[in-house]
């Protein structure tokens, strides 16, 4: 075959794939052709060139989308196809739907290529949700103490003793003690600071049968003679525990619980990270909140209740700096995910045909300036004086009744999901970061390094990163107020 031939084979070939690429484009949005389209300026534009322009620009192409069309529905086109973006105004009655109709979980399974990574197992049982929900959340203020621990002994091993000013990496720092502390309430004290398990968790590598399998066997067993109870013992306050005692039917399988252990773990330790990285940043880039949150750690210790696990939930302006950081710096800029398993009409007349992905932009409805004044601004006291003025006010119709906390979702701030469907672990997020930032707060001193500023998180489709490798400077304070 001569030179010519090649090339003629390889123009064919290459027009073969755009024509079936621009084809798989048009079909995407065709489906939906009575909702306006975002991402794509006609439907001449091939399918790889869209995944291309959502990957790097997913942020700009919805605050597009909803500038425009704030008030109806309309198709974005994201990676995996076209998805239906729905307006704030459907949030109570998307947020009511059985999952029969809208399930939250089969769109997380998509997200996640559930058949490829092992996470279709959200589709098979609920045990993971209901096990943080009816044991964990219940009892946070029994784990607290040894929460308290567990992040006293992480401390000492990880974090630097230093009098004066040392580099350190909050993502890979901080990225080791999340696993530990989540690693506390899933699988308890020692399985916690075992390095396969800390691997596992922060990694999401599959080792976990291995490692989970012979444990939760036997406590499976000791289940089935009724000779114990996770109550029964400080050390037993654990999910693998409750796992053990609760699982019933096809659920009660060491290899399945321990999945469904990974889960979790995968769940709460990056993004509890997230977390805790970013309001690292916004303290740094804001000093003046270290001193107000020092001085109302340091009342409530001196308080005449003492320091107990109660104490942080009167953390009301560390909360309030919690809940700011995540506005501005969500894990996601969509949410309320769901993937439609049957046709449905919505109360405007909006028609979802089956298998329809929907989701709400909560990024722009949150920092909407209708909802949000100044959204631009970092106010780490946003949510405390809104509390503050509800408390004193008499008149209920200027609030919407209920306290803006870290953990709460309302119908402005959807990071944790709404209705029946939120986030279970909110509460478990919030108590881990919180007894982190009392520690920090009232031992150690931060600032960048010279001549940078607040470092800027990735947008990976509609996805926030913090860079891993990100450097800041750290010192010892020469007095510690800890109260743990």
């Amino acid at each position: 075959m001569d030179v010519v031939t090649y090339v003629q084979c390889f123009l064919s070939l290459s027009l073969c794939y755009c024509l079936v690429d621009l084809l798989a484009a048009k079909a995407q949005i065709r489906k939906r052709l009575e909702l306006p389209v975002v991402g794509s300026p006609s439907t001449l534009v091939p399918w790889s060139i869209l995944n291309i322009k959502f990957a790097t620009n997913a942020a700009q192409l919805l605050e597009k989308g909803y500038a425009k069309f704030k008030t109806q529905a309309f198709q974005l086109i994201r990676s995996d196809g076209s998805v239906v973006v729905l307006p704030q105004s459907l949030l109570s009655e998307l947020s009511a739907l059985p999952s029969s109709i809208a399930s939250p979980n089969a769109a997380l399974e998509n997200d996640l290529l559930g058949p490829y990574t092992g996470l279709d197992l959200i589709l098979e049982s609920r045990l993971h949700h209901s096990i943080v929900q009816r044991k964990l959340t219940p009892r946070l203020g029994k784990i607290t103490s040894g929460l308290e621990h567990e992040l006293k002994y992480a401390f000492q091993e990880y974090f630097p003793s230093c009098n004066e000013w040392v580099e350190f990496t909050p993502y890979q720092l901080l990225g080791k003690v999340s696993a530990r502390l989540s690693g506390r309430a899933l699988v308890g004290s020692d399985l916690c600071r075992n390095a396969t398990w800390l691997d596992i968790s922060f990694n999401y590598t599959e080792n976990s049968k291995n490692l989970l399998s012979p444990r939760i066997q036997k406590l499976l067993q000791r289940s089935d003679e009724g000779s114990w109870s996770p109550e029964d013992n400080e050390d037993d306050l654990n999910v693998l525990s409750w796992l053990a005692d609760t699982a019933k039917g096809k659920d009660r399988d060491p290899e399945t619980l321990a999945h469904v252990e990974v889960l979790l773990a995968l769940a709460s330790v990056h993004t509890t990270l997230l977390r805790m990285v970013n309001v690292l940043y916004d303290l740094t880039a804001n000093p003046g909140y270290f001193k107000v949150l020092q001085d109302e750690i340091k009342r409530e210790a001196e308080s005449t209740l003492g320091w107990t696990e109660a104490s942080y939930l009167r953390l009301e302006k560390l909360d309030s700096v919690l809940r700011e950081s995540q506005r501005m710096s969500p894990p996601t800029i969509l949410g309320m995910k769901r993937l439609f398993k049957q046709p449905y009409q919505f109360s405007n007349g909006l028609h979802v045909p089956k298998g329809t992905y929907t989701c709400l932009p909560i990024f722009a409805i949150e920092n909407d300036p209708e909802n949000t004044p100044q959204p631009e601004i970092f106010d780490g006291l946003r949510s405390y004086r809104y509390n503050q003025s509800m408390e004193l006010s008499n008149d209920e119709t200027s609030f919407d009744g209920e306290k803006r906390v870290f953990s709460s979702t309302d119908q402005t701030a959807l990071n944790f999901g709404y209705g029946k469907s939120a986030c279970p672990g909110r509460y478990f997020a919030s108590l881990v970061i919180k007894i982190l930032f009392v520690k920090l707060l009232t031992e150690y001193q931060f600032k960048f390094l010279p001549g940078t500023t607040r470092p800027k998180n990735i947008m990976a489709h509609e996805f926030l990163f913090c860079w891993p490798w990100q450097e800041m400077m750290i010192r010892q304070k020469a007095d510690s107020g800890c109260p743990f």
